[in-house]
């Protein structure tokens, strides 16, 4: 594969060539093994001029197996170079004409004198011009225009040893300080047009960047010195997880990097993009490239647009790649040999607004402050309204104080909710740090929520009455959030407990719950009512243990749903009910014809007990009752006359099929009695 021209890396060496040339002779004939510059090494050369006796002119051709300029890591062979050569105005030589290397060809044109050196070199439309001044002898000058990055890829690299440049062109200034007893030294002044760079191990990448790049590199005790000055009109960049789509309006990028043992410091760095984001802040990496001191400042003073430009590659891994924000805020960060020391977070009228209906929370203020320190900081946090999971939430204000490493609710705080209040009863937030994830634990007490508004915003069959309880501690690590102690709640006259409750990942992409759900005492004839089933009268318990749901959709469970042996009331089962169940029960049916017809005859019946049990593996539920019925189940068992019996006959149902018959059931379909 051939490799594209690259003028420029042959210039100095035929520079120095060419002013070590005789022209008094006819024909002059010259071969060099090696000739050294501080700018440049020739390896064997062939110099040849040819100038007729009264000529004006001469024909030169020059012929090197390789040159090599060490400031510009650049390396050519095979290089040919054919002019006629004349005298100048100034007492000096000029020529220009054909020149040509392994990679390709173009033009060059040389005028030499004691004085000056100048040289400029085309090809394919891009051109590098070359100056030199006696009176500064350690300066050499590069002007480029339309140069493809690739011509100078060795030595962007000698610069930046992990940069790999791809596509693009520049345009502007080079300054070389090539001094004989001191470092290299370098100062650009770029336009930058569609260019492309990445690092091998992919932490950087960028493409189509445009804009204005100033660098001054040098060296300081032995350690590299850059001071980076970007004006961007474009392009787009990847740094870890930021990703940056540049707008076409203005952003000026400051940075000064300090190589030292082991890593880079970051005395200082700027960022400024309008109204949008504005940052500034001093940093180190280590040997590994990882930030281990940081202090940072930054406001986004639009979200609406910050939210494409800066926050994507944060919110898509989390699971809010399509998270609607408006609003202002500002970070402060302190971060000391790895750890964080403190933080602080503000927000001005913030709206956050979650596509996916998990939340959503508007007009909201705060000032939050966290600190490792001893010294306590106060801090805040309001909102003008909310929702979680469809639940609407009043407006609210909580007091913090951080200290020793943890963020502190103050004091209880009443969020109104489903004509009732949610009251958080406390709270404590840790960020990542010694070797652990985030973290918080708080806990939490329901009173008098509104089972009917609940229910209509879940999708839930029209329940009336109140729900309550209380978390005592709900726990979040590593993206796990675990309820300590259980939830319980009080509906239909008994209670629901939850136990065991883990939730992972409950705000990311497909989160999973597991839980143990414990059913005592409930009162079936208020139930039924809710759920449009036929009506049932007496107490109810069951469990439903090892309950795990993916995307909240059950997966696996152990359920049972029966009457409660101790009930001493009144035992009833509706027509309608005995219908329900039989559709309900896995293709169930009743015992016999005159069962059938007995339907007919009464409205309601006695019942001894009844009980519905289902074990969910691999989307098949295996069905079981109160009772063995042959190669069936007992559904129900009835008491007194008329007798009625409900029995199941098949003990493997797939869950949808269960599902769709008790969506059947409770819509008031027809049975479908098998």
């Amino acid at each position: 594969m051939r490799r594209a021209f690259r003028p420029g890396k042959i210039l100095c060496g035929l520079l120095l060539i060419v002013a070590a040339l005789p022209l008094q002779a006819r024909v002059l004939r010259m071969d060099v093994d090696v000739l050294r510059s501080g700018a440049a090494t020739a390896q064997g050369l062939r110099v040849q001029l040819d100038w007729p006796e009264g000529a004006a002119t001469g024909e030169l051709r020059l012929e090197a197996e390789r040159i090599e300029m060490p400031a510009l890591g650049h390396v050519h062979r095979r290089v040919s170079w054919q002019c006629p050569l004349e005298r100048s105005a100034d007492p000096g030589w000029k020529c220009e004409g054909s020149v040509r290397s392994a990679a390709g060809g173009g033009t060059l044109a040389l005028s030499l004198s004691s004085a000056q050196i100048e040289a400029v070199l085309a090809a394919s439309g891009a051109r590098v011009r070359y100056d030199w001044q006696a009176a500064a002898p350690d300066l050499h000058r590069v002007d480029l225009r339309a140069v493809p990055v690739a011509w100078l890829e060795a030595f962007l690299a000698s610069v930046w040893e992990a940069g790999q440049w791809s596509d693009g062109q520049l345009a502007g200034r080079v300054d070389l300080q090539l001094p004989a007893n001191a470092p290299l030294a370098v100062q650009t002044d770029l336009q930058l047009s569609g260019v492309g760079l990445e690092t091998p191990d992919g932490w950087l990448a960028a493409a189509g960047m445009q804009g204005r790049l100033r660098l001054d590199y040098r060296e300081r005790a032995g350690q590299p010195a850059v001071d980076v000055r970007y004006e961007a009109r474009g392009g787009e960049f990847l740094v870890g997880s930021l990703y940056v789509p540049l707008p076409e309006t203005p952003v000026a990028v400051d940075v000064q990097l300090r190589g030292e043992a082991g890593g880079w410091q970051v005395p200082a760095f700027a960022w400024r993009d309008g109204g949008v984001l504005q940052a500034s802040g001093s940093a180190r990496f280590d040997a590994a490239g990882e930030v281990s001191d940081l202090r940072l400042s930054m406001a986004l003073g639009e979200l609406a647009t910050a939210r494409d430009r800066y926050l994507s590659g944060y919110l898509a891994p989390a699971g809010f790649a399509d998270l609607v924000l408006s609003g202002q805020a500002s970070a402060e960060i302190d971060l000391r040999a790895g750890e964080l020391q403190s933080l602080a977070l503000g927000l001005g009228q913030l709206t956050a607004i979650d596509p996916r209906q998990r939340f959503i929370l508007a007009g909201a203020q705060g000032d939050l402050r966290w600190t490792a320190a001893a010294g306590a900081q106060p801090g805040f946090l309001a909102w003008d309204r909310g929702a979680l999971f469809g639940i609407g939430l009043g407006g609210a204000r909580m007091g913090f104080t951080s200290a020793d490493g943890q963020l502190r609710l103050v004091s209880p705080v009443d969020i109104p909710a489903l004509e009732g209040r949610i009251r958080l009863d406390h709270l404590r937030w840790q960020p990542p740090g010694g070797g652990q994830g985030t973290r918080f634990q708080l806990g939490a007490t329901l009173e008098e929520l509104d089972l009917g508004s609940l229910s209509q915003r879940l999708g839930w069959p029209p329940f009336t009455g109140t729900l309550g309880g209380r978390i005592p501690s709900a726990r979040y690590e590593g993206n796990v959030l675990t309820l300590d102690g259980g939830l319980a709640m009080q509906v239909f006259g008994g209670t629901v407990s939850l136990s065991e409750l883990v939730m992972e990942r409950p705000f990311g992409v497909a989160p999973t719950l597991s839980a143990d759900v414990g059913i005592e005492d409930i009162d079936m004839e208020p139930m039924t009512e809710a759920f449009g089933f036929g009506s049932i009268t007496g107490r109810m318990d069951g469990r439903i243990s090892g309950l795990r749901m993916v995307d909240w959709s059950p997966v696996a469970f152990d359920a049972w749903l029966g009457s409660d042996p101790a009930w001493k009331g009144r035992r009833r089962i509706s027509q309608r009910a005995v219908e329900d169940i039989s559709k309900v029960g896995g293709g169930g049916g009743l015992m016999g014809g005159l069962q059938a017809q007995a339907l007919r005859l009464f409205d309601d019946f006695r019942y001894a007990r009844l009980g519905l049990g289902c074990r969910l593996r691999d989307n098949v539920c295996a069905m079981s009752g109160v009772g063995s019925a042959g190669d069936g189940y007992t559904i129900v068992e009835g008491a007194g006359l008329p007798r009625i019996q409900v029995v199941g006959f098949r003990r493997r149902v797939d869950w949808p099929t269960l599902v769709a018959r008790l969506v059947a059931a409770t819509e008031g379909q027809s049975p479908v009695i098998d």
